[in-house]
């Protein structure tokens, strides 16, 4: 049976300490270290903020991101984020990517393909922003990026 998850652009202000796991210390973070630098070089740290008792992530730099969660819908724990932005007129880029411990390759539950499953909702999203071509994932291949079409099919970075 498939992992039951809503997304959303919020989580929940009680879902504090599993966010920090997700975005400050998530022990995948080695792996993919060259990307998290890169991006912040370019768009500023993440930060988690408040707004009307909800919790997003954004990035400290001067253009405005968006967040995207996968939620436990029972417990509301997000499980899964992403903070992207409209790079320019074709392009989303996703700055930082979250998976919790026990989805990513080596957990318990890498069945249930969640980083997949969070890129197809990114996907499904940018369909709707006019004019939106492709999406940048920093994080796969460090600096020099790796880019989506909203179809799903790769194209050359």
């Amino acid at each position: 049976m498939a992992l039951r998850i809503r997304f959303a652009s919020y989580v929940e202000y009680s879902q504090r300490s599993h966010l920090e796991s997700l975005v400050f210390f998530n022990a995948s973070q080695q792996r993919v270290l060259d990307g998290i630098i890169d991006s912040i070089e370019k768009f500023g740290p993440p930060e988690i903020v408040e707004e009307d008792g909800r919790l997003r992530v954004r990035v400290t730099g001067k253009i405005e991101a968006q967040s995207l969660f996968a939620v436990d819908p029972v417990t509301g724990r997000p499980l899964g984020m992403a903070v992207y932005l409209r790079s320019d007129l074709e392009n989303m880029a996703v700055l930082h990517l979250g998976i919790a411990e026990e989805f990513t390759a080596e957990g318990p539950r890498s069945g249930e393909h969640l980083l997949s499953r969070l890129l197809r909702e990114l996907r499904r999203c940018s369909r709707r922003v006019k004019g939106v071509r492709r999406i940048e994932v920093l994080y796969l291949s460090g600096r020099n990026g790796n880019r989506v079409r909203p179809s799903g099919r790769k194209t050359l970075p």
